[in-house]
């Protein structure tokens, strides 16, 4: 079992303490925990992603797959793997607040989140027979290699 939480103000913290607690009452097995402070995503990271993009809307253009261009890719990736959030808006003759659900942008993303994300695109690539090489100089790798204690 691996669960995991990014905790960025007190009720993240509630909800982690909620999870152990839970574990403990059901279980008697040791939890392994790991903190470490998240940050930005790199513009290796977001560059690699472009990369993965470009790769596999060529592997899907090659199999007749037209209309999957690198753009088409992101957003489709971005649907399946990070969902959708709420936005409000305002309307600017009213002042009447709507809410509509927007795609996550991946320029929010923090470095972990970044990391599964990429991870998360790589092996659905995979899945379809598209494989990506991972440069040995970029942010994901060096990520993976640390996550494999290499």
């Amino acid at each position: 079992m691996t669960s995991e939480f990014f905790i960025k103000n007190v009720d993240g913290l509630h909800r982690v303490s909620s999870f152990v607690h839970d574990h403990f009452n059901k279980s008697d097995k040791a939890l392994k925990l790991r903190i470490t402070t998240c940050g930005k995503r790199s513009l290796s990271q977001n560059a690699f992603q472009h990369v993965i993009y470009q790769e596999i809307s060529k592997y899907l253009v090659s199999k007749g797959r037209e209309d999957w261009t690198p753009e088409f890719v992101k957003e489709n990736m971005k649907n399946y793997f990070l969902g959708w959030e709420k936005k409000e808006y305002i309307d600017i003759s009213s002042g009447c607040v709507s809410v509509r659900e927007v795609l996550r942008k991946t320029s929010t993303l923090d470095k972990g989140e970044s990391f599964n994300f990429t991870t998360q695109c790589l092996e659905w690539a995979e899945s379809i027979g598209c494989n990506i090489r991972i440069p040995d100089d970029c942010a994901y790798r060096q990520m993976m290699e640390e996550q494999n204690g290499q």
